[in-house]
């Protein structure tokens, strides 16, 4: 099946924003893990100091690997919106011309 450039343009729009909502949860939810990590190592303190260096620079990896995907649909947003704009597909869809409706088409509405 083919896509039409208007069912195109709402399925990646749609989709767009999915993603972009599924990287927020990701960033929110590793933030949340990093948070409790380092609640558990300061009241808890099993893990010895380096273990837990090692496994909370391999969290703030994460973070910081979110927070550059984040960028990267940022910036594949304002690219597909560039598309967009220059396919058209941005523009509202046109009223037809006056002249099209005259009174004989238009069927009176039964009170």
């Amino acid at each position: 099946m083919s896509l039409t450039l208007e069912t195109a343009t709402v399925r990646i729009g749609r989709e767009l924003r999915e993603s972009e909502d599924a990287i927020a949860e990701a960033l929110v939810a590793c933030s949340a893990l990093l948070h409790t990590a380092a609640l558990a190592q300061r009241d808890v303190g099993a893990a010895s100091p380096a273990q837990a260096q090692r496994t909370f620079s391999r969290l703030l990896k994460m973070n910081s690997g979110l927070v550059d995907v984040r960028g990267e649909a940022m910036r594949v947003h304002g690219e597909l919106l560039d598309l967009a704009r220059e396919t058209g597909a941005t523009e509202e869809p046109t009223c037809p011309e006056k002249k099209v409706f005259t009174t004989g088409q238009i069927a009176p509405i039964a009170a």
